[in-house]
């Protein structure tokens, strides 16, 4: 059974005729009656009567009808499903990013999007640098934002934004009331970085160990938020995205310790699959991310 015979049954079954239904479908009456004997060959049942007044339905081509109908109705749903997720109107979009996009960039623009478009499902996943990229070749995600560089060749890694890495520890540590800083302040302060995979946790100890940095004990945590709040209980020090610390750093709670000259210059990037089809609601999110981005630089 297939669509191109169940879509002559159909016509004929609205007709009621063979001749009005080669008209319709533009092909000659003897090609249409070939094609319907042939398909009710296969289906081993007549489908019809053929009588002087046109065509009527067996009791077998009544309880067909039914099920061509709702046939083509899904088709047309389908069909109709396709060209809303084409024109990005509908769909679902997995994104997965690491801490900086994630908690800082994304969320407001995830709810933008679900404004405009209502009918679009995002989930986003939030973890290290290389649980994004991991879920990206396990094809878990349409999109991976990261803070540093994708440890596969089968990704495409494109800059979307550049980000910056501060020195912060509390405003009570003894350390802020010091006139000068020199690194070796530091070697008394223990080091508070994320777990192995993260970004953040590479750049900082590419910098340490160039600058040949040896603090009294690292602290391991899984979020960046969590060595914040480590922080503001008045342990350490951590190198902490610059866009996640306003309210803290305007608040007074935490300090920069700007006087180091030790800031971590770095790029965001999106990273896709290479070779990945097209996806418009992809490119509408990464649209409206490079937008807020230049917004404020």
């Amino acid at each position: 059974m297939n669509l191109h015979h169940l879509d002559i049954f159909l016509n004929v079954c609205f007709s009621g005729s063979l001749s009005a239904t080669a008209k319709n479908m533009h092909i000659s009456q003897s090609a249409l009656s070939s094609e319907l004997k042939m398909f009710e060959g296969r289906l081993g049942i007549a489908l019809f009567e053929r009588l002087p007044r046109g065509m009527e339905l067996t009791s077998a081509g009544h309880v067909l009808k039914k099920y061509a109908e709702d046939l083509f109705a899904i088709a047309d749903s389908a069909e109709m499903a396709m060209r809303e997720i084409v024109d990005a109107r509908s769909g679902h979009l997995s994104i997965g990013a690491s801490n900086t996009p994630g908690l800082y960039l994304l969320p407001p623009l995830i709810l933008e999007l679900k404004n405009s478009y209502p009918d679009i499902d995002i989930t986003l996943f939030i973890g290290n640098t290389a649980q994004v990229c991991q879920g990206m070749l396990e094809r878990r995600f349409d999109l991976g934002l990261i803070e540093g560089s994708p440890p596969s060749a089968d990704l495409h890694w494109e800059a979307f934004s550049p980000d910056q890495l501060i020195p912060v520890t509390a405003a009570t540590n003894p350390i802020c009331q010091q006139a000068r800083l020199d690194v070796t302040d530091l070697q008394r302060q223990s080091l508070l970085l994320r777990e192995e995979g993260s970004g953040c946790r590479e750049q900082t100890l590419n910098l340490t160990e160039r600058c040949n940095i040896r603090m009294q004990r690292v602290i391991e945590f899984n979020q960046t938020e969590a060595i914040k709040q480590a922080l503001l209980a008045g342990s350490g020090i951590a190198w902490l995205p610059r866009r996640g610390l306003e309210n803290e750093l305007a608040s007074g709670k935490l300090a920069w310790l700007a006087g180091l000259n030790l800031d971590i210059s770095r790029t965001l990037g999106v990273v896709r699959r290479k070779n990945s089809p097209d996806n418009r609601l992809t490119d509408r999110l990464l649209s409206r991310l490079k937008g807020a981005v230049s917004a404020v630089s």
